[in-house]
C-alpha cells in the first residue's frame, strides 16, 4: 500500500507543479511533462504523519532537488514561500508527531490523493 501511495503522491505533486508554474517550483525551469520533475519532500519520507500530505511536497527539477536536500535553509525558505509561514509551522508540528499521536489512514490517503489528481486533470 505504501508503494501505491508514494506513486500517487509523486503524480499529484508533479502535476500540481506543472499546473502552478509549468515546471520547477523553485527555479521556474519549464518542463514539457510532469514526468520530467522530481518530487521533493520538506520532511523526509520517514515522517509517516506527513509522508503523503500534499503540503509536504514540491515539484522540482533535479538540480533544485539536489540543492535543497543539501541546504536546509534553502529548503525551509522554499516551503515557507510555497505554503506561507502559518501552514509551514502546522506541517512542522504534524511532522514531529508520532503515528500514535496522529495515526495514518492508508485508505483515506489513497482516496484523497486519487481525487486530488482527478481534480487537477479536469482543470488542465
Amino acid at each position: 500500500m505504501e508503494d501505491r501511495l508514494d506513486a500517487l503522491f509523486r503524480e499529484l505533486i508533479r502535476k500540481r507543479a506543472m499546473k502552478r508554474v509549468g515546471g520547477c517550483e523553485r527555479c521556474g525551469a519549464p518542463k514539457l511533462s510532469y514526468k520530467k520533475l522530481d518530487t521533493a519532500h520538506c520532511h523526509g519520507r520517514n515522517k509517516r504523519t506527513v509522508r503523503w500530505d500534499e503540503r509536504n511536497g514540491a515539484g522540482l527539477c533535479g538540480g533544485c532537488h539536489r540543492y535543497i536536500d543539501s541546504q536546509i535553509t534553502a529548503k525551509e525558505e522554499l516551503f515557507r514561500r510555497l505554503l506561507g509561514d502559518k501552514e509551514y509551522e502546522r506541517l512542522y508540528i504534524l511532522a514531529e508527531m508520532t503515528t500514535k499521536q496522529s495515526p495514518v489512514d492508508y485508505k483515506l490517503n489513497k482516496i484523497y490523493l486519487s481525487v486530488k489528481i482527478q481534480e487537477l486533470e479536469s482543470e488542465i
